[in-house]
């Protein structure tokens, strides 16, 4: 499925500058570049399991400042509308710093969580923290000309023109964010870039980075927050009260994701009993659904129902 918290022993003080600057530099290169945008925490990732903790905060804060100084000298000597790369820079600072947290925790308490309730925890705050940006520091001109910027992507990525209007972008994109949508994304977006990573140095070493959460068990409690989350949602919805449907939106969906990764847990658990090539094949499919709407769905759907139901049938051989 992927990496637990095991890292290679600590490298030189040289020989981890240098892996925390390279992977930096590219990071923060995929970032600045097209299609390779999505995909600029993979080497952030490469350096937390090839170097250790310490590699891993230094290529973080690096990546960082340099995307911050950049962003300074493109608005300084290019002609860069300032709200972009304020919101560029916070994004790109918020993910980076979060996901080389949930690598490299800094406290021991943190430690001993499994990735999934880190990737949870910073999917909380980053939500949080976006949630507030939007609310106190952008105005809606600026979120209308953020919108039609993605609005004008997305029509680039499918080749379609017209359909839905910049107002109706804009309120699609805040009303599913604010549902779920921003801390799904976030943890959807972490994983990916993690296993890919994990997938790479499996193939170079011939080995796994770490452990593994093939294991990884939820407290049979939280089916109950589930069921809450979602009586939430429905009492909001019928009685016209937003906050509570939308935080019970927000408890649905990280509960649910949580439940997600046990029933892939599940699913790999017997994977695990193929061949290194299906098991390969299986792990790439599986990214490659993710990128496709429906087949999305089906699959977390899926998933979802295997982690509930394990709170009652024992899938796999208990500890």
């Amino acid at each position: 499925m992927e990496p637990g918290d095991g890292v290679s022993p600590p490298l030189s003080a040289a020989s981890s500058l240098l892996l925390a600057a390279g992977g930096a530099g590219v990071s923060v290169f995929c970032f600045r570049t097209g299609f390779l945008s999505f995909f600029f925490l993979i080497p952030l990732a490469l350096g937390a399991f090839a170097g250790g903790p310490k590699t891993a905060w230094a290529g973080g804060i690096a990546a960082v400042t340099g995307n911050v100084i950049i962003s300074l000298w493109a608005y300084l000597y290019q002609d860069i509308n300032p709200v972009f790369l304020l919101w560029g820079g916070l994004y790109y600072t918020v993910m980076t710093l979060v996901f080389t947290w949930i690598n490299a925790p800094l406290s021991r308490f943190w430690i001993f969580l499994d990735i999934p309730y880190r990737m949870a925890a910073g999917a909380v705050l980053s939500t949080l923290i976006m949630i507030a940006a939007f609310r106190f520091l952008i105005d809606d001109s600026q979120l209308q000309g953020l919108a039609a910027a993605q609005l004008a992507a997305l029509n680039g990525l499918t080749g379609q023109e017209g359909g839905l209007t910049v107002e109706e972008f804009t309120a699609t994109l805040v009303r599913i964010g604010l549902r779920g949508g921003i801390p799904a994304s976030c943890m959807i977006f972490w994983w990916i870039n993690r296993q890919i990573a994990a997938g790479i140095v499996r193939i170079a070493r011939h080995s796994p980075p770490g452990g593994s959460i093939l294991s990884f068990r939820i407290p049979p409690f939280l089916v109950w927050v589930f069921s809450a989350a979602l009586g939430s949602v429905v009492l909001g919805r019928m009685a016209d009260l937003e906050i509570v449907e939308i935080s019970g939106w927000n408890i649905l969906v990280v509960s649910g994701i949580l439940f997600c990764v046990q029933g892939g847990a599940i699913v790999f658990y017997y994977l695990l009993k193929t061949s290194l090539f299906f098991r390969i094949l299986a792990n790439v499919g599986i990214i490659f659904l993710l990128f496709i709407p429906g087949a999305m769905m089906a699959l977390l759907s899926l998933f979802l129902l295997l982690g509930i139901a394990e709170n009652w049938v024992p899938f796999r051989t208990p500890k």
